[in-house]
């Protein structure tokens, strides 16, 4: 208890340490009047953002293509997908049209069949964490912060003893020591339910592994029964109490069916997967969509029906969403799946207990901005995250090393006094560098002090790089539009690396300069030809080379397919000179 209680106060120190200095010596340096808040959390947390806005903004999807085989057989129809090895995809379509072009069978042959069963265990209980990212996601009404909120509700019970056990943690797994409160709690819930007689209480190591504990074990609910609860109430300890019932319950079982056709020496896989045994899908009532095949046997003598190639197109990370930034704040950024949290053990960006606060505060100041579920940096974010000096206090590893130590202060393997020195250090010698360093503006606003209410406010007229910019043509500018995006109907203009819709970030259409399926045929993007596209569809291309390095004229299209991504299909017209 003694070593948790140095922890705490050492971690509160910390913030507050870090916080005071860096805030007032970043904004008297760089913000112009306006409040930089800087703190050991919220920075890390905005870079996590704007590093992922900038692979969003960065990324220039990539055409590959797959070759797609319709057969029929006795029992029905199927589709596979062409593989060579373990790979099915293609960088140009002249090596698919390749592969097209020599197969001449009209039939195929069943050369191999296998069937499997595979179990599908429920996911993991919930910590703080998981339970936020899970209501986020699935309720638009419900932020991080106000999950919190309810839990502690529910954690406090109106005064009747609490509904759920203590939420403030980031355990996914139960104390051993909790087996006998655990059975009781699930011999009063299961009570009634349809699927009672399926819930059967065992000490398993999915759900009990003290050594996967960090001080408090994953949120369950308790024997007590809650009554009159709120809707929003009702939606959190229902997710708590399903999740709870559903890991009690035996596992989903699939079968899964492997369908290899040979047709001329040329493989095409088949995959499905049929739903069995629901197991502890039975907690959500959900149906699940079955990969239906036919019945084959081996070497049974199938039609081929088509074989087509396929236009497809690499695709960008997502926007991180509450859900997905609360996973990589608990991570550092990291990709670790709730199984192997313990990989990570006490390296992550602040605790279960402060990341909702940490979210909201990174809006509140402007560093982040919210469209629906996704969050992007704003100008000012990004302005904080080029600028400010100090990239220790950016760096995801830097705060997760630092959580790894006041988590070792806590388990005793480390001392307050040692870990507090460093701190010290740490900010004295950047705190130095910040006031030594050239001038610069981090904030996007200018700032007026005002001496008789000891207040800043914002400058009411314009600023001279503002009048600028107002009379100097933006290269997204209506004047510079090629046309009308086919997705929004917004403009799309050129940029550095190609020409996109001037709303990119919501619909992501774009043609890019260093297109593969153009650069095979030795063409870039021009103007002329995206106005073409744009207005007509398509474009008349002259002088393409084919891989043999004859020249030829084709008519280029640019559609929407099938998978929802943008590709090219080629009409030659005519072959121009050897």
């Amino acid at each position: 208890m003694r070593n948790m209680q140095a922890a705490g106060y050492t971690r509160l120190i910390t913030d507050w340490l870090i916080g005071i200095n860096f805030t007032s010596v970043a904004t008297l340096k760089y913000g112009n009047g306006k409040l930089l808040n800087i703190g050991r959390v919220i920075l890390p947390t905005v870079k996590l953002v704007y590093d992922r806005d900038m692979e969003i903004s960065n990324f220039i999807p990539k055409t590959y293509y797959e070759i797609e085989g319709h057969f029929k057989c006795d029992n029905g129809e199927y589709k596979g997908k062409y593989i060579k090895g373990k790979e099915s995809k293609f960088d140009t379509i002249e090596e698919v049209n390749e592969v097209i072009n020599s197969i001449k069978s009209d039939t195929g042959k069943i050369l191999d069949k296998k069937v499997s069963m595979s179990k599908e265990y429920a996911p993991k209980l919930f910590s703080l964490t998981s339970l936020q990212g899970y209501i986020t996601s699935k309720y638009s009404n419900f932020t991080s912060d106000k999950v919190l909120s309810v839990c502690q509700s529910l954690y406090e019970g109106k005064g009747k003893g609490g509904y759920i056990t203590y939420p403030r943690t980031d355990s996914v797994y139960l104390e051993e020591s909790l087996t006998s409160k655990v059975s009781q709690a699930l011999d009063k819930l299961k009570l009634g339910l349809p699927y009672e007689d399926k819930i059967k209480f065992s000490k398993t190591k999915r759900v009990f592994d003290s050594s996967k504990v960090d001080s408090h074990s994953a949120i369950t609910p308790t024997y007590i029964i809650p009554n009159n609860l709120s809707k929003d109430e009702s939606i959190v300890y229902n997710a708590i109490k399903d999740r709870f019932i559903a890991n009690f319950m035996p596992p989903a079982e699939y079968e899964n069916t492997e369908i290899k056709t040979d047709v001329d020496n040329n493989i095409f896989l088949t995959k499905g997967k049929v739903l069995k045994t629901k197991g502890y899908l039975e907690v959500y009532n959900k149906e699940e969509k079955d990969d239906l095949l036919p019945m084959v046997n081996k070497d049974e003598i199938v039609d081929v029906i088509d074989i087509k190639p396929l236009t497809k197109q690499t695709t960008p990370p997502k926007p991180y969403t509450e859900d997905t930034l609360l996973k990589a704040m608990k991570n550092c950024g990291k990709s670790v799946s709730d199984d192997d949290t313990t990989v990570l053990s006490g390296y992550s960006i602040g605790t279960s207990a402060t990341r909702a606060d940490v979210l909201k505060k990174i809006l509140q100041v402007g560093y982040v901005n919210k469209k629906g579920k996704s969050y992007a940096i704003t100008d000012l974010g990004k302005n904080l995250v080029e600028i400010f000096p100090v990239k220790e206090l950016l760096d995801v590893d830097y705060t997760g090393k630092l959580e790894k130590s006041l988590s070792d202060i806590q388990k005793g393997t480390f001392t307050r006094k040692e870990y507090l020195t460093n701190i010290m250090n740490f900010i004295y010698s950047n705190v130095n560098l910040i006031k030594n360093d050239s001038p610069k503006n981090i904030s996007t606003e200018n700032y007026i002090y005002n001496p008789k209410t000891k207040k800043f406010t914002k400058e009411s007229h314009k600023s001279s790089s503002e009048s600028k910019s107002k009379n100097t043509k933006s290269p997204s500018s209506a004047n510079d539009a090629l046309g009308k995006c086919p997705i929004c109907q917004s403009d799309v203009v050129e940029i550095e690396k190609g020409y996109i819709c001037n709303n990119y970030k919501e619909c992501r259409f774009g043609i890019w300069k260093n297109d593969k399926f153009l650069e095979y045929y030795k063409k870039k993007p021009n103007k002329t030809m995206v106005k073409s596209i744009l207005k007509n569809g398509q474009a008349k291309v002259k002088s393409l080379t084919s891989k043999q390095g004859n020249k030829f004229d084709a008519i280029l299209k640019y559609s929407k397919k099938d998978n929802g991504y943008f590709g090219w299909d080629i009409e030659i017209e005519k072959e121009t000179t050897k």
